[in-house]
C-alpha cells in the first residue's frame, strides 16, 4: 500500500444523513475529506457506530481520527456486520468534516484494500420506496380482533413492526409544496411561514432552530421523540394491544425503548391542576367504526414533537386517527391545537408500512453517545436564507 495521506477532496456529493439528531450540526457536508490509514478500534454501538483509523498527515505524523456512522440497526441494511472491520485493516474513508475543527468526522463510504466497499445506511425516504416497491400488490386484508376492530399490532404468530413513513417531518397538510428533507430541515428559510399557522414568536424560534441546523434538538440529549414525532422517527414503532384490559402501548423503535399508554375504557383526560405533564402526555382514546381516535394533552415543552424544530407550549393537545385500511397499511392523521403557539388548529397526515417477518430491534440513544461535544455554538452555524 502507498504511504498513508490525509487529502480533502474537492468535492462530494452532499448525501442524507439517518442519525438519532440532525448531524449537520455537528458536520460540514461542504468540507468532505479523504482518510486512508489503519484501523485501530470499531465500535458496534448504538446511536452511532464509530471507526477510529491512524492516518499519517502530511507533516508525516501519525493521528488517530474518529470516523461517526449510523446506527448498527440502519448500517446493516447496506450490508454491514459486527466483523465488516477488523483492527489493522487498510482503509480509505470518505467522510464529511466535524465543523468544530476536531479529529472526527462523518463517515460516507468506506473502501477496503481488497476493493470491498461499505456505505452509509439509506436515509427514510428511500427505505420508504423500497419497502413501498417490496409489499405493492401483496396486500393482504386488514387482520382484525374477534369484536370487529382492527389490530393495529402482530398477528399471533407472526412478527412485524411499522416503519418507513411517506413523511419524515410534521407539515400542514395545506402547506403545499415545501422543500424539506428527512431531517426537517427547509431547502428555502423563506417557506417557514408555510410549515405551519405560527404565531409571531414561534416563527421566529423555528426559524432560529433552522438556522442553527437544529442543534438544540432534545433528542441530542435522547430525550422521547414524543407526540407526532414517534410516528416518523428512524427504527418504528409497534402497538401492544390488551383488549381485555382497554388499552394500548405504543412502543418507540426509535428511542430508549419508550412505551406510551393509550387508554380506552372512557376514563376523561386530567385536569392541568391534578395531573404532572409528561414528554408522551396522556392519551384516552376510543373506536369510531374502524378507525382509532385518541385525545392526548398534558404534555412538557421540552421535547420537539417534529423533527424540525417545531415549537410547542403545555397547552398542546393532539387529536390523532389510527387506521388501517389493508394489511401493510397504517394511516396516521393528527389534529394540533395549542393557542399559545399557533394562530388556528392544524393538521398533517401520512402512512406508515408494515415491517413483515421482524421485531423493533432494541436501541439505545445513550450507548455510545459521543456527540453533543462536538455539536455548533449558539452563531457558529452559518446563516441559512
Amino acid at each position: 500500500m502507498k504511504s498513508s495521506i490525509l487529502c480533502v477532496c474537492a468535492a462530494l456529493a452532499a448525501l442524507p444523513l439517518a442519525a438519532h439528531h440532525e448531524l449537520r450540526a455537528e458536520f460540514d457536508e461542504q468540507k468532505p475529506v479523504s482518510l486512508r490509514g489503519i484501523v485501530t478500534r470499531f465500535d458496534w454501538n448504538n446511536p452511532h457506530a464509530f471507526l477510529y483509523v491512524d492516518v499519517k498527515d502530511p507533516s508525516g505524523e501519525i493521528v488517530n481520527w474518529a470516523v461517526e456512522w449510523a446506527s448498527p440497526l440502519d448500517l446493516r441494511r447496506t450490508g454491514w456486520t459486527r466483523d465488516a472491520l477488523k483492527v489493522g485493516d487498510s482503509v480509505t474513508v470518505e467522510a464529511w468534516l466535524a465543523r468544530d475543527g476536531s479529529k472526527l468526522a462523518s463517515g460516507r463510504t468506506v473502501v477496503l484494500a481488497s476493493g470491498k466497499r461499505l456505505l452509509e445506511a439509506p436515509d427514510t425516504g428511500a427505505a420508504a420506496e423500497t419497502e413501498a416497491v417490496r409489499t405493492r400488490g401483496q396486500a393482504k386484508p386488514t387482520p382484525r380482533w374477534p369484536d370487529g376492530h382492527p389490530r393495529l399490532g402482530v398477528v399471533p404468530g407472526e412478527k412485524g413492526y411499522w416503519a418507513s413513513p411517506s413523511a419524515s417531518s410534521l407539515v400542514e397538510t395545506t402547506a403545499g409544496n415545501i422543500r424539506i428533507d428527512h431531517d426537517g430541515l427547509l431547502a428555502n428559510l423563506d417557506d417557514a411561514g408555510k410549515v405551519a399557522p405560527f404565531q409571531p414568536w414561534a416563527k421566529g424560534l423555528y426559524e432560529y432552530r433552522q438556522r442553527t441546523l437544529l442543534k438544540d434538538d432534545p433528542m441530542l440529549s435522547c430525550l422521547p421523540p414524543g407526540g407526532p414525532r414517534m410516528f416518523q422517527v428512524a427504527h418504528g414503532v409497534q402497538f401492544l394491544e390488551q383488549p381485555e384490559r382497554r388499552r394500548i402501548f405504543a412502543l418507540s423503535g426509535g428511542g430508549n425503548r419508550n412505551w406510551r399508554l393509550i387508554n380506552l375504557d372512557g376514563r376523561a383526560l386530567p385536569q392541568s391542576e391534578d395531573v404532572t405533564p409528561t414528554y408522551f402526555g396522556y392519551s384516552s382514546g376510543h373506536w369510531d367504526g374502524d378507525t382509532l381516535v385518541v385525545e392526548s394533552d398534558a404534555f412538557v415543552e421540552r421535547f420537539w414533537f417534529s423533527n424540525g424544530g417545531l415549537p410547542h407550549t403545555e397547552a398542546l393537545r393532539l387529536t390523532e386517527k389510527f387506521s388501517r385500511p389493508d394489511f401493510n397499511t397504517l394511516r396516521y392523521e393528527v389534529l394540533v391545537n395549542d393557542p399559545g403557539t399557533y394562530t388556528r388548529p392544524w393538521s398533517s397526515a401520512w402512512p406508515l408500512r408494515w415491517v413483515a417477518d421482524q421485531d423493533i430491534q432494541e436501541y439505545f440513544c445513550q450507548d455510545n453517545s459521543k456527540d453533543e461535544p462536538h455539536m455548533v455554538g449558539p452563531g457558529a452555524a452559518p446563516e441559512r436564507r
